[in-house]
């Protein structure tokens, strides 16, 4: 009982715990004790104004649990207040007197501004109190709580680690002071109380555990996310840190260009003295001006003779003649002196007090001649002017110190700030050591600074908030599912007792659910499309189109696919129980009748629609199978009339034909013996006669080839060009006479085996198509080709004409199809002459890479040697 009464109260102890310690610190102010506002003297102290703040935000927070609000919102708006004015102080560089509001600091060791709460302190204090202010009782609220909390918590634990693991959690803000230890330690608290009573709250109104998963998953996720990006924040310091290294580096380097060259200039100057080459001190100050002019910084050139007397002095200004001819009595300078002559080699002095007035230091080389010391050649340089010229280092404060005394310094680091980026190295050159301290400035660090890791944090923290969300979602879908389930359940087994396929679509004719007829028919799911196609995707595409077609002729504007197709297929009454063509997902096809109705809620609006669909597939193939039955027996009869008529006809003329034939053949003679032959006139009419009486006996051939379709008996070998000739006996004159061009195209010694009447009889249905095609064209004309494929012929008919429809090309060779007006045509020719091809084992096809409309037919020619039909 005593563990479950701590777990209900453990806010109340976190907020009295925060209050206790803020109240401690701010007696701590008024006492003047750094031991209490400051845990150790290396780390931050807690200002006054942060502990203030903390008393408010621990009272408001308390008071909120006694149904207080107006205190709560009162102690937050005045930490709002507090937190904003010093955070405008900081950005803006104000002063507006709010770090003294309440007393005077009286400690300022490693903070910039005395009194001042930290800029890291202050932004949670914003949020925080922000927070509380606006507390809710809504999930955005309680999102918001979780979201801000684990954030604070975050940022007061880096602080914490900070101090433990010697790196800096605040890097990238400045030189600004970091947050006191105890400032994070009250934030984390203050922010778990807030938690632990956003947990007790929920619980109120659900029991379920996983009411508090989502937020769970945002802490985990907040928390990752912050020590990504605290790591990759440590690998920039790092980064920053090489950067400031060889920056060090860098300012050696300069510091040997400068002594390397000197030193090499006063070696020659050396051997010249060891020569004779300075006969007299004429010549010694030549070198000694062009020295001054090349270097730079250079305060005086010095000669002493061997007993270390100054002789010669270069410039004789600035007290130049105060020293020559006096000895080098500076004793670290005589040890430096006695040093580069023992070693033969230069030497560097240390900083020190010059004669000539100033601080500086002098390099030092010995003369010597067949190893004897005849003197030194030294250079005096000044330590201000010379670090200050050769030193550039823009956005660093630099300190140079020799055995721990600073010789040379630019700039004043924040202390705190060069706790974490102070960079030493030393330089040792020519006998010097000094100690080289590098710290760079704020905004050098800033610049060094990516932006990666706070991209990571923003993107880090926004995936987990969305995704806590996101799992807040599924919970409450989880419920709602469960309340709708039995009445789901009812709805659905009605639904699927129905015989008939019914399809539930909303406002915007998407799929909402099938029942199992129509699941089983169509063979989709209905979770498969729910929400994703619309019922079109069951439908014939030509037919739905056909439909759009008459719809916006009808309306007289442009229709689209979906509610606006909808919409006006309810207007026009097209929603009746009409035919049409559904397809499966396997591609079969069911002829259906549809009836679409509309869904309406209690208000009467529209909420969706229902199609209830009828499959009537097996009474249409029925009466199908009828109707082409009776068109075959009505067209076979046609053709066997024909048969007889032909017979009879080519019977009747045949014979008067061959009498005029003969008598032709007669004349012949007659006008030969008589002496006439000669004679172009009657030859001409003779010829004439003779060429009628040839065209009427192809006419007659081809009626013959009519009349031999009651013959059964087998196939035979035929040539294509008298199989060609024969048919356009039949429709050459009715080609002229409608002024269309007939271009033929025929490769020689062609031959297919095959009934040649009904191949014939093929070629002359598609020769009459391809005529009323180009009726209505400008360029008339129907070309007819033959030609070797593979193994077989291909004859092929094309014309000039609109063409066959895209969205038709699949129905044309469909029984009782046809696009001719009524009366015109029964839909008959294609199918029936696609089925005489098949039965010679043929092709017969429409050509869709063509251009025109072209009708193909492939007949295999014969396998072996058999009497071919002239």
């Amino acid at each position: 009982m005593s563990s479950i009464k701590i777990s209900k109260n453990a806010h109340f102890i976190l907020a009295f715990a925060v209050l206790g310690v803020a109240m401690t610190v701010m007696i701590g102010w008024i006492l003047r004790s750094p031991e209490i506002i400051q845990l150790s003297p290396s780390m931050a102290p807690m200002v006054f104004n942060t502990a203030f703040s903390f008393a408010a935000l621990s009272v408001g927070f308390l008071f909120s649990e006694f149904k207080s609000p107006f205190v709560s919102k009162m102690m937050s708006a005045i930490v709002i207040f507090i937190s904003v004015l010093t955070l405008a102080q900081y950005f803006f560089g104000w002063n507006l007197g709010i770090d003294k509001l309440f007393i005077e600091p009286f400690y300022g060791v490693g903070v910039v501004v005395p009194g001042r709460m930290s800029i890291s302190a202050s932004a949670c204090f914003f949020v925080l109190s922000l927070l509380f202010f606006f507390r809710r009782p809504g999930y955005t609220y309680q999102m918001a709580c979780v979201s801000i909390s684990t954030l604070v918590i975050g940022f007061s634990f880096f602080g914490i680690a900070g101090y433990a693991l010697g790196f800096s959690a605040e890097y990238g803000w400045g030189s600004f002071s970091r947050m006191a230890l105890h400032t994070s330690v009250c934030f984390i608290l203050l922010s778990l109380a807030a938690l632990w009573q956003l947990r007790l709250r929920i619980r109120e109104y659900s029991v379920r555990r996983s009411a508090l998963v989502p937020f769970y998953v945002v802490m985990v996720g907040i928390l990752t996310s912050m020590l990504i990006w605290q790591l990759l924040v440590l690998r920039d310091q790092e980064r920053n840190k090489r950067v400031i290294q060889i920056r060090g580096e860098s300012l050696k380097a300069s510091l040997d260009n400068v002594f390397l060259p000197l030193e090499k200039s006063l070696e020659h100057m050396s051997r010249r003295f060891a020569s004779g080459a300075y006969a007299n001190q004429k010549m010694w100050l030549v070198d000694a001006s062009s020295y001054f002019e090349e270097f730079e910084g250079l305060k005086r050139l010095v000669w002493a003779d061997s007993d270390d007397i100054i002789r010669w002095v270069y410039p004789m200004s600035n007290g130049g003649d105060r020293v020559i001819n006096t000895a080098v009595d500076n004793r670290e300078l005589r040890e430096h002196l006695k040093q580069a002559t023992s070693e033969h080699q230069a030497f560097l002095s240390r900083i020190f007090e010059l004669k000539t007035g100033g601080r500086g230091f002098i390099l030092i080389v010995p003369v010597f001649q067949n190893d004897k010391y005849h003197g030194s050649v030294s250079a005096a340089l000044m330590a201000e002017p010379f670090f200050s010229r050769v030193v550039q280092m823009d956005g660093y404060d630099l300190s140079i110190l020799e055995d721990g005394k600073e010789i040379y310094s630019k700039g004043s680091p924040d202390p705190v700030f060069a706790r974490d980026w102070k960079t030493e190295t030393r330089y040792s050159t020519l006998g010097a050591s000094w100690d080289i301290v590098l710290v760079p400035t704020a905004t050098t660090v800033r610049e060094n600074t990516s932006a990666l890791p706070g991209i990571v944090l923003l993107f880090g923290v926004s995936v987990s908030i969305l995704l806590g969300l996101a799992l807040n979602f599924y919970n409450r879908s989880r419920d709602s599912e469960k309340i709708a389930k039995e009445s789901f359940e009812l709805k659905q087994a009605s639904m699927n007792a129905v015989p008939l396929m019914m399809i539930s679509m909303d406002t915007n004719t998407m799929i909402r659910e099938m029942n199992a007829t129509a699941e089983r028919i169509l063979e989709y799911s209905s979770a498969e499309v729910a929400g994703k196609t619309s019922p079109f995707i069951f439908h014939d595409a030509n037919e739905v189109r056909d439909v759009q077609d008459k719809i916006e002729k009808e309306l007289g504007r442009t229709v689209t696919l979906g509610a606006d197709y909808l919409h006006a297929f309810f207007a026009l009454g097209y929603n009746k129980a009409s035919e049409w063509t559904m397809i499966s997902k396997t591609g079969k096809r069911y002829s259906v009748v549809i009836s679409t109705s509309e869904i309406r809620d209690e208000n009467g609006e529209v909420t969706g629609y229902l199609e209830v669909v009828e499959d009537v597939t097996q009474q249409k193939e029925k009466e199908r199978v009828l109707k082409e039955q009776e068109q075959k027996i009505l067209a076979s009869s046609r053709l066997a009339s024909l048969g007889e008529m032909a017979a009879g006809i080519a019977h009747e003329i045949n014979n008067p034909l061959a009498i005029i034939g003969g008598h032709v053949g007669v004349l012949r003679k007659l006008l030969a013996q008589k002496g006439l032959a000669e004679e172009t006139d009657l030859n001409k009419k003779v010829d004439a006669i003779e060429h009628v009486v040839h065209r009427i006996a192809k006419i007659i051939r081809g009626l013959r080839s009519y009349a031999r379709e009651s013959d059964l008996s087998s196939d035979e070998s035929v040539k294509v060009e008298t199989l060609i000739e024969d048919t356009m006996a039949f429709c050459h004159e009715r080609f002229r006479a409608e002024g269309v061009e007939v271009a033929l195209s025929i490769e020689p010694n062609l031959v297919v085996y095959g009934r040649p009447y009904q191949i014939s009889q093929v070629l002359l249905n598609l020769l009459n198509n391809a005529l009323d095609a180009v009726s209505t064209s400008k360029l008339k004309k129907v070309t007819l080709a033959a030609q070797r494929s593979g193994e077989g012929v291909e004859l092929s008919v094309a014309d000039t004409g609109p063409g066959v429809p895209y969205h038709l090309r699949s129905k044309i060779m469909e029984p009782f199809f046809t696009t001719k007006e009524v009366g015109k045509g029964v839909g008959l020719g294609l199918s029936i002459s696609q089925g005489i091809i098949q039965s010679h084992n043929g092709k017969f096809y429409l050509d869709e890479n063509s251009a025109k409309t072209k009708f193909v037919i492939w007949l295999p020619e014969p396998k072996d040697s058999k009497p071919i039909h002239p």
